[in-house]
């Protein structure tokens, strides 16, 4: 398996469930996360596509983040986990994605989807329309932007999108482009996945939607099969907070001391996760010692999801990070 970070950018200042401990975005906080978690062997750097997350709405904007990342880094993957397509015209967007790919020297991989936010949305002047319309924005985005990073003079027309020989120079060093990772789990949204994906990325740690994820993932492959796609040929990678401590005396001091969190997405926290076990029941987050967090990944793995975006409950302190490193990932080398 590989297992790689989401790099924790946003404060969430005590009560955003994904970077609880963290009270403010610093610049130095941050890079020593990344140099932490590269130390620690994790193969792959990952940044969410949002503005203003969190209660001080304190973040980093990714693509200007994932070219710092690119000079900082020499050996692991990179890529926003996920990008809304509707945030950035399409073809700027591949511009970008080729730029960075470029600077990595091949290690970017281009995480997509359809947006959810609708209050970024607003405050930014975005556009934010129905589902259905953004699913088929992000479907043309997707063939636009395969085209700019393949075709020597791309020209594309479809409802929402048109470039005309927009020239896209130099082309990506990743060869036949930067695979493309689409997050989703919706009926529409598996076979778009089916159809344009080399990874397909899930999160399963906020409020679960719909079909349990045994069932999408039975049907995702009968999605592929009818693309005339092999199952075995399409990635899947699964995006997970961890918490995991050396014996299970730290592990319920480290409950105490993070735990209660709001669960739900952004608009609508009305929930709250209060103890590690609401947290593996209900937000499916990973928390133990190692040998129990190990057990939960191998439930994960057994659902055919080959890699692990992280996010550590504890950061900014390393300590987890460091443990998993040691003491879990030796488990599936």
């Amino acid at each position: 398996m590989q297992f790689d970070w989401m790099v924790q950018c946003y404060a969430g200042a005590g009560v955003h469930r994904d970077t609880p401990m963290l009270d403010t975005v610093e610049r130095e906080t941050v890079l020593h996360g990344v140099d932490a978690a590269v130390d620690a062997g994790l193969s792959g750097l990952w940044a969410p596509d949002h503005f203003m997350l969190g209660p001080k709405a304190e973040e980093y904007e990714v693509w200007t983040l994932l070219s710092a990342l690119a000079e900082r880094t020499d050996d692991v993957d990179l890529g926003p986990l996920v990008g809304s397509i509707t945030y950035r015209n399409p073809a700027l967007l591949a511009k970008m994605a080729t730029t960075v790919d470029i600077l990595s020297e091949g290690r970017l991989r281009l995480g997509l989807g359809a947006g959810w936010h609708e209050e970024e949305h607003r405050a930014y002047g975005f556009d934010f329309p129905d589902i259905d319309t953004r699913i088929e924005m992000l479907e043309e985005g997707v063939q636009l932007i395969k085209a700019m990073f393949t075709e020597e003079e791309p020209s594309f027309s479809g409802d929402h999108y048109t470039i005309d020989a927009a020239l896209n120079n130099p082309k990506p060093v990743s060869d036949p482009h930067p695979p493309i990772v689409i997050g989703g789990a919706g009926p529409r949204m598996l076979r778009l996945i089916a159809r344009h994906a080399d990874e397909w990325n899930v999160e399963i740690s906020a409020r679960a939607r719909g079909k349990p994820i045994e069932f999408k993932v039975e049907k995702f492959d009968e999605y592929l099969e009818a693309e005339g796609r092999d199952p075995a040929d399409v990635e899947r990678s699964w995006l997970a907070h961890v918490l995991v401590r050396e014996d299970e005396a730290a592990v319920e001091e480290a409950v105490e001391n993070i735990f209660p969190l709001p669960w739900g997405e952004e608009s609508d926290m009305d929930e709250t996760l209060d103890d590690a076990e609401d947290a593996r029941e209900k937000g499916s987050m990973l928390i133990g010692t190692p040998s129990q967090v190990a057990t939960q990944i191998e439930r994960i793995r057994d659902l055919g999801f080959d890699k692990l975006q992280l996010m550590f409950l504890d950061f900014p302190d390393t300590q987890g990070m460091e443990l998993f490193s040691d003491e879990v990932m030796p488990e599936f080398r």
